[in-house]
């Protein structure tokens, strides 16, 4: 490009790869203020080259339309160091939130991945586990799982507190001596898994060992999955210490095949004397 300035409005689009009308709304707001031809074109000089200049690298590193025009309006070395540090504060905080979003996705990969490879398992297994914290979402008699989102959304009202419903995976605690009318186990209570610092009253899963089934598959699996579990537990002078748990790792949220639902089955055991 060889044209001596000024430049029209259609040259200066071309010069900074932006459209005719973004130069017409950057006018708008106050960031340029191009001359006027007598017939009324608008042309480009140094001044408004200089500006243009500022506003590109500005937005280039994410300040606001509002930011940049406060800042072309009265600035100095103060100011601008000012606005730097803010936007530097600004970037920290996004940064803060963006590791917060990429811990929880890469917790529900990591869970949902391990379930599928637990599915594999021919047999249950005894787990180690550590102390889980989780808060009671529902205690109904006989809960359906379906309206879990506003069980969630409910209880954090009333105490004042985020469940990240989305990301935790629920927990139900089971009543494995009664079938619904469904040929499933009948829950007893409806958990979600918190922070431990969230809610000093939240139910702590205790820290022990844990025989777990992983199905894959619909909740009418879950029955026939623990008569393995209490076979093994038969056959291994294993004890019941605590209820049923059955975590969902993969449900209708996730999956609309019920083929590739994915529920673990946890109950802690300890050694019969």
């Amino acid at each position: 490009m060889n044209e001596k300035l000024p430049l029209n409005i259609k040259q200066t689009a071309q010069l900074y790869g932006v459209s005719s009308d973004t130069l017409r709304y950057y006018e708008s707001v106050g960031l340029i203020t191009p001359r006027r031809e007598r017939n009324s074109y608008r042309v480009y000089g140094e001044v408004e080259f200089a500006r243009l200049n500022i506003v590109m690298s500005m937005l280039e590193m994410n300040f606001t339309l509002s930011d940049i025009r406060d800042y072309l309006s009265s600035h100095g070395l103060e100011k601008t160091i000012e606005l730097f540090n803010k936007e530097m504060d600004r970037i920290d905080e996004t940064i803060s939130k963006l590791l917060l979003r990429r811990r929880k996705i890469e917790q529900c990969l990591r869970s949902t991945t391990d379930a599928v490879l637990a599915s594999s398992d021919s047999e249950p297994r005894l787990r180690h586990r550590g102390a889980r914290h989780y808060i009671v979402i529902s205690e109904d008699s006989d809960i359906d799982a379906d309206p879990l989102p506003y069980y969630a959304i409910k209880k954090a009202h009333e105490l004042g507190i985020n469940i990240d419903s989305l990301h935790s995976i629920p927990c139900f605690v089971m009543d494995y001596t009664r079938l619904r009318y469904d040929d499933c186990f009948v829950p007893e209570k409806a958990l979600l898994a918190i922070e431990k610092a969230e809610y000093h009253d939240a139910l702590v899963l205790p820290e022990g060992t844990y025989l777990c089934r992983t199905v894959r598959g619909p909740a009418q699996l879950t029955p026939a999955a623990f008569e393995e579990m209490s076979a093994f537990m038969q056959s291994h002078s294993l004890a019941p210490r605590g209820k049923l748990l059955e975590f969902w790792h993969v449900s209708e949220y996730v999956s609309d095949d019920d083929s590739e639902y994915l529920h673990t089955l946890e109950i802690m055991v300890e050694q019969q004397q």
